[in-house]
């Protein structure tokens, strides 16, 4: 997949979730996808560390989203 068609579907995903969704609903799901995302990250980044030798050319290093 391409980072064009990554970045569609992102916005697609966004849309869809947020459709008859109230403002308070849509910030609590950005707040509880964002600390998914950056637990993720966390995780990969120690995973990383303490393996420093394993081959990680199959994860892409993509960093948390900080709002």
């Amino acid at each position: 997949m391409s980072s064009e068609e990554l970045a569609a579907l992102a916005a697609s995903l966004a849309i869809a979730i947020a459709k008859d969704k109230s403002t308070d609903e849509i910030d609590l799901i950005a707040v509880l996808l964002a600390q998914i995302g950056t637990t993720l990250g966390t995780i990969s980044l120690q995973r990383k560390r303490l393996n420093p030798n394993k081959d990680s050319a199959t994860s892409p290093n993509i960093p948390p989203v900080i709002l």
